[in-house]
């Protein structure tokens, strides 16, 4: 059984402004039928998904869903008005705090990123950070280094890095197994970079370091069962036990206190 490390819903379906994709919390239900999906994160983006409707989704479905609520720091005036919104957010029952540098134009070394980091740890939510940081017109230093400097800045945040920053997660490697509150997460590069030689890469993170690693589809970007499929490729001839912690367990014990607040 999978629980899904990330997917994201829209009200009118619609993904990124196109068409091109269904987004629509029916499709993704099916999915998640068809793929035996057990749970999922489901993820708001700032200025490109609404925290409501992240949030009625998962009131309506409570065992399927853990609700997390994008955020765009940039868009704030103060830091104080950042620790104040992740209060606010916390309040409303989210379960933990997307944030995309790339998507939302901001380097994530900002002071304004790393409060948000700090207030979610004092208010119990895990930050799931975007590790794709490269963009047009705004040079960010690389993702190991600017992780290793999130984590040590922020010791007591859970941070689950989506999708293992590419191309470097394997430099990842030593300073997530030195951070205890550091997820690796394989959602979109588990399949963006297939055939690569970062197929060996993942198969060492799987066989090694499986109590520190999830998978997930980034819904609507891929399904499901195309994880699950391509998962089954990477896995092969790995234990079972480590294979259920990286599928279901980890993500099981990251929210095993979460409960989607009642409507």
């Amino acid at each position: 059984m999978l629980f899904d490390s990330l997917t994201h819903i829209t009200r009118d379906g619609s993904w990124m402004g196109e068409t091109q994709y269904d987004a629509s919390l029916e499709r993704l239900i099916r999915e998640m039928d068809v793929a035996d999906t057990k749970r999922a994160c489901l993820v708001a983006i700032a200025d490109h998904g609404d925290n409501d409707v992240t949030m009625s989704a998962a009131q309506a479905h409570p065992d399927r869903f853990v609700p997390i609520a994008g955020m765009n720091p940039r868009t704030l005036p103060t830091l104080r008005r950042v620790e104040a919104v992740v209060s606010e957010l916390a309040g409303k029952g989210f379960a933990g705090i997307k944030l995309h540098p790339r998507l939302n134009g901001y380097d994530p070394l900002d002071a304004k990123c790393v409060a948000v980091l700090e207030a979610a740890a004092e208010h119990g939510l895990v930050i799931l950070l975007d590790t794709l940081f490269r963009r047009r017109g705004l040079a960010t230093s690389n993702a190991p280094d600017t992780i290793d400097y999130l984590a040590s800045a922020c010791p007591d945040t859970r941070i689950q890095l989506l999708h293992a920053a590419g191309p470097s997660m394997l430099d990842l490697f030593e300073i997530v197994r030195a951070n205890p509150n550091l997820m690796l997460d394989f959602s979109f590069s588990i399949m963006r970079y297939a055939g690569s030689r970062l197929d060996e890469d993942m198969r060492y993170f799987f066989q090694t370091t499986d109590q520190l690693v999830t998978i997930g589809s980034d819904f609507p970007e891929y399904s499901p069962r195309q994880i699950m499929e391509r998962f089954k490729e990477l896995s092969a001839g790995i234990e079972s036990y480590r294979i259920e912690n990286i599928l279901h367990g980890n993500l099981t014990r990251l929210f095993s206190d979460y409960k989607v607040p009642q409507k």
